[in-house]
């Protein structure tokens, strides 16, 4: 008993130490919490009740009146409010989404307090939390905002609040199957990463036969028919075949239509090839090189290509699969025509790195004259500006200025801003089709960056000794005067940054 007054009697002494360390920012009058701890005690106290009105105040006040003394209060008072969401049909309306996201994170953090003093009745609050997801998600028709982000930290929660439960592993493995099982909005497939070290072997053993068994329980589909439960457990028993390192399970996932998709391959290949299994790694990429998609996985509708994205994926698995398996010629000759093609850095760099010393010099050479000559004037540039030979791509921009799209941006500002120092005539020509762009459609959202754009372009009229073809400063600014003079937005936002239209 007299212990239990000395640790009552510690309470205030330590929550005035703890008060005396928070660091005072800005004047007394500022809302920060050293300034609060000022009020005192009793006076926050009462502030706090005038507040409890509003029912999120009043819960908050309550949990954390719980969580000082009764953790099983406080277990008691989560699992009611977690009773209640999960009784709740009606829709959320967007208005209200917000709210209802900050009233579900003040409960996932008072689950992850109570771990701190009682860590199984935690985690078994925090799976009926994640339980809640899919009928929430039914209310919002949307896993994405701030209440899929809620369920999102609870679902990787998992892994640190198992390992202080203690869970046994068979225990842990049925509750992430049951999850897995319902998982219609396609959230809790990084749960098996998450709670993979609390399983072990055996949990993981259990996990995917209670998932194989779900599978065979589904009746079959008719050829090209789409399955979303299907789907969802094929996905949760690849992540564990990654993480056992099973390169046999991973592949036997997919169909056989599915392995003649180009980026399912190269999945396939790049494990088998870091497994040592070279040969097998090329024969899975070669039965799936890109032409057309499979007609049967398109519902009947005519063969189209593939995203270019898959395409490069499947690419780069399978030179690497060439290369081990001793076809370097074949692969060189790959990523040569590739690069002719697509102007490819890595294409390129990789068929240099693997050229006898002064072979890779010419080919470089030769690269440059076929970036200078490419049809695509965009990708031509990007290539001359990244590699870098900014020697080329000034003469790019200067030979093929008719080419220039203002409406590209992101590359234009890029490649402005490394040529504006050695080649300020070819980085002024970006900053007119910018700037001409802008104004001719009448694109007030870019009128600002137009505005800063007009400015660089002067501060780098007085390094041009000589325009050349091209208009000069004066004449091209008394050019855009007159047919843009009208463009009040552009005008104020100019002068707002000390320029004159």
């Amino acid at each position: 008993m007299a212990r239990a007054t000395a640790t009552t009697a510690d309470k205030p002494a330590k929550a005035s130490a703890k008060a005396s360390a928070k660091v005072r920012k800005g004047s007394r009058t500022t809302l920060s919490e050293a300034n609060l701890v000022d009020l005192g005690a009793e006076r926050l106290a009462s502030i706090l009740m005038e507040l409890s009105i509003d029912a999120y105040v009043k819960r908050a006040l309550r949990l954390e009146l719980f969580a000082e003394v009764s953790p099983d209060g406080l277990a008691l008072e989560i699992s009611k409010r977690l009773a209640a969401i999960a009784k709740a049909t009606s829709r959320i309306h967007w208005r209200k989404r917000a709210a209802f996201a900050r009233d579900l994170d003040l409960h996932l953090r008072m689950i992850q307090r109570l771990a701190e003093s009682d860590p199984k009745t935690a985690l078994a609050l925090l799976m009926d939390f994640l339980d809640l997801a899919g009928s929430v998600f039914d209310r919002v028709s949307q896993p994405e905002g701030p209440i899929g982000e809620v369920f999102a930290e609870a679902r990787d929660s998992v892994g640190d609040i198992a390992t202080l439960a203690k869970v046994t592993p068979v225990d842990l493995a049925d509750r992430v199957a049951q999850l897995i099982l319902c998982d219609d909005y396609y959230v809790f497939g990084p749960l098996i990463a998450v709670a993979a070290p609390s399983l072990g072997a055996t949990g993981q053993m259990r996990l995917r036969e209670r998932l194989e068994a779900a599978l065979a329980e589904r009746p079959a589909r008719s050829a090209g028919g789409y399955d979303a439960k299907v789907s969802v457990v094929r996905d949760a028993l690849r992540r564990l075949a990654d993480i056992s390192g099973d390169v046999g399970a991973f592949i036997a996932t997919f169909s056989e239509t599915q392995r003649r998709f180009p980026a399912i391959a190269a999945e396939i290949g790049s494990r088998l090839l870091t497994v040592g299994r070279e040969g097998e790694a090329l024969a899975a990429l070669e039965v799936a090189a890109p032409a057309v998609k499979p007609r049967g996985l398109l519902s009947g509708r005519a063969p189209e290509p593939y995203d270019p994205a898959d395409l490069a994926s499947w690419e780069d698995v399978y030179l690497d699969a060439l290369q081990a398996n001793g076809r370097q010629d074949e692969a060189q000759r790959r990523r040569w025509a590739a690069f002719e093609a697509t102007l490819s850095i890595p294409r390129l760099r990789a068929f240099l790195k693997g050229l006898p010393d002064f072979d890779d010099v010419v080919a470089e050479d030769d690269a440059r004259k076929i970036a200078a000559e490419f049809p695509r004037f965009e990708a031509a540039l990007a290539f001359l500006i990244e590699w870098p030979d900014l020697a080329a791509a000034s003469r790019l921009i200067v030979n093929r200025h008719g080419a220039i799209n203002g409406a590209d941006e992101d590359l234009l500002t890029a490649a402005a801003r490394r040529l504006e120092g050695p080649f300020p005539l070819a980085a002024t020509l970006l900053l007119r089709a910018m700037i001409r762009n802008v104004l001719t459609y009448g694109i007030a959202g870019r009128y600002k960056a137009a505005a800063q754009q007009w400015l660089e372009m002067e501060s780098l009229a007085p390094m041009i000794a000589d325009f050349g073809e091209f208009p000069s400063h004066q004449a091209f600014m008394d050019d855009l005067r007159a047919l843009h003079g009208r463009k009040q937005g552009f005008r104020v936002e100019l002068e707002a940054l000390g320029g004159v239209f």
